[in-house]
């Protein structure tokens, strides 16, 4: 029986992020500028995993994934004018080494505006999910965070990426990340797609085993400072890392844990 994965919210509601009643707009995760938008069907992470040959159909989107959850304030004025460059910058300078047919060095160098970045990268993530702004102790300094430029990275919050070189679009928020062997729980929130994946974990997920960096040396700097970003080309964590279980590890999402395909 298939899952349903819901993307369009009410034409008025109250925003993802900032939490405004008001008419709300498409976000497309990722931004249109990190891709060309095409047409692609949207089904639940499970069938992915589970390697169902002939999966039930999905929600097809004409132009990528988007989601109707977002105010037009926290849409345009912040993702797209403020936030969102910086993050299309990153992710395409990171296209054009991974599709380059030289042969590179185990790390490159990009340069770019982590706080920028991060904050593109929060803001898309959080409009995952219809009907989704409600807030507790953990997601509150995120909101806080996004709308105010001053604040540092919130002290709980670590966020990883990695070189992706795989065309499977993976996306969810508010799973739980289980170590097996400790017995020790995470929440994360992940996005992936090519060429870039990124995790955001509160508290470090336990037995991280890969070689993958993370924004932590700038969680302090200010919006418009720029830093040297590394990213390792070589030594990536395997296709289906994190969501797939492993003998020392299980991940818990829920209804919207998405896979997109083209």
């Amino acid at each position: 029986m298939p899952i349903l994965v819901n993307t369009y919210g009410p034409k008025i509601g109250a925003c993802n992020i900032c939490g405004v009643h008001g008419p709300l707009t498409d976000d497309h995760t990722p931004p249109k500028g990190c891709y060309r938008p095409t047409q692609v069907e949207i089904r639940h992470l499970t069938f992915l995993l589970s390697g169902v040959e002939n999966p039930p159909r999905g929600r097809r989107s004409q132009n990528g994934v988007k989601y109707r959850t977002l105010c037009a304030q926290c849409n345009t004025d912040f993702l797209g004018l403020r936030y969102d460059p910086s993050f299309i910058e990153f992710v395409n300078e990171a296209a054009r080494h991974l599709r380059s047919p030289l042969s590179l060095p185990e790390t490159i160098v990009i340069r770019g505006r982590p706080q920028a970045i991060v904050r593109s990268l929060l803001g898309h993530m959080s409009a995952q999910g219809v009907d989704r702004y409600l807030k507790g102790p953990l997601t509150e300094p995120l909101r806080d965070y996004f709308l105010d430029e001053t604040k540092p990275l919130p002290a709980d919050i670590k966020v990883f990426y990695w070189a992706y070189p795989h065309r499977v679009h993976v996306m969810f928020r508010d799973a739980a990340y289980a170590h097996l062997p400790s017995g020790k729980n995470c929440m994360i929130w992940l996005l992936k797609f090519f060429p870039l994946a990124f995790l955001l974990a509160w508290d470090e997920p336990v037995g991280l085993n890969h070689t993958i960096h993370s924004f932590e040396p700038w969680r302090d700097v200010a919006i418009d400072h720029v830093a040297d970003l590394p990213l390792n080309l070589y030594g990536v964590p395997p296709l289906f890392w994190p969501e797939a279980p492993t003998r020392e590890s299980i991940l818990m999402y829920g209804q919207e844990a998405i896979h997109v395909a083209g």
